[in-house]
């Protein structure tokens, strides 16, 4: 149950307890004739609002200069956990409220997921905090552990050693590129030859 939203639009006669389900608020009861009312205490669950969002925030239902100018927006870019719940609602009461689609295109980006695949989430406890992983690791091994993993479609399946083993590998390419700087002094007067492993 959340506290906040959009209340539902239903009532219930004090007498006879008759739902009354309207747009307008009620004033008396078609069943009891009551003009003692007690609307729904439940509210429409959080996409109800968010699906109202790409408009409303552009002072719909007034013919605004804003919702002229920024609706409809041409992408929205998002994860494909939510397409039923945000992408599909936003469509529908787009088309219902402004007689349009809120955007043209949909970019489904990949979710960070833990090492099982299951969503990052405070209440399951298996959120990688980044800046813990920083101070322990470093912050090239955290860049690399993401840009390595991420491939189009797919979610990245984080976890704390793979975070290790990229830091691992870094400082493995830097001691041999330490190694090799200090043992070539300025590199001027290096030559270079090319092998062919083809011929003996």
């Amino acid at each position: 149950q959340i506290w906040w939203g959009h209340r539902i639009p239903a009532w219930y006669g004090r007498g006879c307890g008759q739902e009354i389900v309207t747009v307008d608020d009620p004033q008396v009861c078609p069943g009891c004739s009551s003009e003692e009312l007690h609307q729904e205490d439940d509210v429409l669950d959080t996409w109800f609002s968010s699906a109202l969002w790409p408009f409303s925030t552009l002072g719909w239902p007034d013919d605004t200069e804003d919702l002229r100018y920024f609706y409809p927006t041409d992408v929205l870019v998002t994860g494909h956990d939510i397409i039923f719940f945000w992408v599909a609602r936003m469509i529908m009461a787009g088309l219902y409220a402004v007689g349009d689609v809120p955007f043209h295109q949909v970019f489904i980006n990949p979710l960070v997921s833990d090492i099982q695949g299951q969503k990052m989430s405070k209440s399951r406890g298996n959120v990688i905090d980044p800046l813990d992983v920083i101070g322990k690791c470093g912050t090239d091994a955290l860049r690399f552990t993401i840009s390595f993993l991420t491939t189009p479609g797919r979610d990245v399946l984080l976890g704390e050693e793979r975070i290790e083993g990229m830091r691992n590998f870094a400082n493995k390419i830097w001691n041999a590129s330490r190694f090799i700087l200090m043992n070539v002094g300025d590199g001027k007067d290096l030559t270079f030859s090319v092998r062919n492993f083809d011929q003996n």
